[in-house]
């Protein structure tokens, strides 16, 4: 899950960690040292990693790389209506492990979503975008994500 330029490397260490979490809490997965174990455990635990870093990081998609390559071609708009989708079906799932029943259920859906989110950026949005957008244009990316982005708006 490596991202070629530079410009894609903040995201993609996001998601290193969004995958962490969505392992954590599939109900196939081994336990994973320093995590929770229990369900009522998990849910908080990812209720807490959405609000201090799943939020950001959708802030940064949807708001700071999405209009920045909005209209460069038809195909990267349908991708990131799927991304924003998915932003959206997340942050329902989070909301719903505020309510404890059939935590393992929903925990499990929640960890599943998110991998699948994460592999459409990492192997389908980003690839097209590196395809799609000169050096140039890569680098003017960059220091869009880099002047607008995590320093800017992560909550403390």
């Amino acid at each position: 899950m490596k991202s070629e330029h530079k410009s894609l490397f903040s995201i993609a260490h996001d998601h290193f960690h969004g995958l962490m979490v969505a392992q954590m809490i599939k109900e196939d997965s081994e336990e994973i040292a320093g995590f929770p174990t229990s369900p009522e455990a998990k849910a908080r635990y990812t209720v807490h990693f959405y609000n201090q870093e799943l939020e950001n990081h959708f802030y940064i998609e949807e708001y700071i790389l999405q209009p920045a390559v909005t209209g460069i071609s038809k195909e990267i708009d349908e991708i990131f209506n799927g991304v924003v989708k998915d932003h959206k079906d997340i942050e329902k799932m989070v909301e719903g492990l505020k309510d404890e029943k059939d935590l393992v259920r929903k925990l499990d859906n929640l960890g599943r979503l998110i991998e699948q989110h994460v592999e459409k950026e990492e192997r389908v949005l980003f690839p097209k975008l590196q395809e799609t957008l000169s050096g140039k244009e890569l680098e003017e990316l960059s220091e869009k994500l880099s002047a607008n982005g995590y320093e800017h708006i992560y909550k403390y």
